[in-house]
């Protein structure tokens, strides 16, 4: 009990000292938890406990303190979590994929940037533009076994490090951003990393009343300067009120003599959606469509179904289905927000089904 208001105590002093200078910092996360069946892969069926089905487990701290003049810093560091308990490595029965979500503790997001009339500059590790317009026209907001990233995202890159980003003031719907990516926050294996320019990041959009379209471009390079990544993309939907319809096409075009791992074929995905709200939940759909200009016969499709049910503003229920159907030289899997899913062989189908529960704090 002593412990217990001692604790009270000080949070309370720290409280008081942050609202007395302006300050307001905030500690929030997200837990979810649910059961995954997915079929079709190498090791056959597969049902588990999955950590992050619709939205990865994360933990974080956030804030803004009040500079005066309109100007004010703002920050946000955060790490992903396993809130199924399993701590093994890569390839185990224990293995968790909600762990932290990059390069180590706080590796979901990490950045401080100043806001005020001019716009908001951040930097550090961030979520790139082009991730963001993904996750925004996804019905199933690049989660649940319906996820976008199943096949639609292009290698793409979800966040980047050593970034330094720009948005401008919202001009009557009307903004535009970018970012720039050091070398060094590549993690090229090269000496000459710190001289190297990492890629960059491009975006305008748009968004007022039921309608949005975003433009986005993104560049990441290896240390000598080809590109890996060399995507383009647009997005629009427009809400009906009874349903919300949405639209996407990206075309990457990595340069062919890039050196890196990451996936250098020419691919092409679009896809249609839809949001349906139904009392306190909302039916969602997809189907995404993927082609590659490279490898003959490697493409795939995929068909979406789900629904989420809100129990309150912090806590909802969901449910959803996928299936993906691959070309007779691919074997993409369906997976969800924080797990890659089971790899098929090469023209061999894959199919998952998740249900669970999300809560906010």
């Amino acid at each position: 009990m002593k412990k217990s208001l001692i604790a009270l105590a000080v949070f309370g002093a720290f409280s008081g000292a942050a609202l007395a200078d302006g300050s307001n910092v905030q500690l929030y996360g997200l837990i979810d938890l649910g059961v995954t069946h997915f079929s079709g892969g190498a090791d056959g069926n597969v049902t588990q406990l999955s950590s992050g089905v619709q939205s990865g487990s994360r933990i974080g701290v956030k804030g803004t303190e009040d500079l005066g003049g309109g100007l004010a810093t703002i920050f946000d560091v955060e790490t992903g979590f396993c809130a199924n308990g399993n701590t093994g490595a890569a390839g185990s029965s224990a293995y968790c994929t909600g762990g932290p979500g990059g390069p180590g503790f706080m590796g979901r997001q990490a950045w401080v940037g100043l806001k005020g009339d001019f716009g908001t500059i951040q930097a550090g590790r961030q979520y790139t533009l082009t991730f963001d317009d993904q996750a925004t026209i996804d019905p199933f907001g690049y989660g649940l076994t319906g996820s976008i990233s199943n096949i639609g995202t292009v290698s793409v890159p979800a966040r980047a490090s050593q970034v330094i980003g720009y948005t401008s003031p919202n001009l009557s719907g009307f903004t535009v951003a970018g970012q720039y990516m050091f070398g060094a926050g590549m993690q090229y294996a090269a000496a000459d990393q710190y001289k190297a320019t990492g890629g960059y990041n491009l975006q305008a959009s748009y968004a007022n009343g039921p309608i949005g379209v975003t433009l986005s471009y993104i560049r990441a390079n290896d240390p000598s300067g080809n590109a890996f990544v060399k995507d383009t993309q647009i997005s629009g939907s427009y809400n009906f009120g009874v349903a919300k319809v949405a639209a996407y096409y990206s075309d990457n075009k990595p340069d062919t003599n890039a050196v890196s791992t990451a996936n250098l074929n020419n691919l092409k995905a679009w896809m249609l959606g839809v949001t349906v709200p139904v009392g306190p939940g909302a039916i969602l759909a997809s189907y995404t469509h993927l082609s590659n200009d490279t490898v003959a016969n490697a493409g795939a499709k995929q068909y979406a179904v789900g629904y989420t049910y809100s129990l309150s503003k912090q806590t909802n229920l969901y449910a959803s289905y996928a299936h993906i159907s691959n070309d007779t030289a691919a074997k993409y899997a369906v997976g969800d927000a924080t797990d890659g899913g089971f790899a098929p062989a090469a023209g061999g189908s894959s199919s998952g089904l998740g249900f669970g529960i999300r809560h906010q704090f």
